[in-house]
């Protein structure tokens, strides 16, 4: 499975957070600044109006992280191989 993360530069608005779906640390009340569960395309447009970093997690059957790649924008991000994990 792979879950692909974005996270804003420190220092961005909040409003700007919010407006793009950051949630809330309900024990701190704190807007965070990474969204989760955003689809490669949406993270490149992120990454090409707000800067920041962008990865994809990997995880097995099991639901352990084997794998962490960082996306990049103008490159091609789906040339992962799964087969040789299961």
């Amino acid at each position: 499975m792979r879950t692909n993360y974005y996270k804003f530069p420190e220092g961005t608005d909040l409003q700007i957070r919010i407006d793009n779906g950051c949630t809330k640390n309900y024990d701190t009340g704190e807007i965070l600044d990474v969204l989760e569960c955003i689809s490669v395309t949406t993270a490149k447009l992120l990454l090409k109006k707000y800067g920041g970093c962008a990865w994809t997690e990997h995880t097995d059957r099991d639901g352990r992280l084997f794998e962490v790649t960082e996306i990049k924008p103008g490159q091609n991000n789906s040339r992962f191989k799964y087969n040789h994990h299961l």
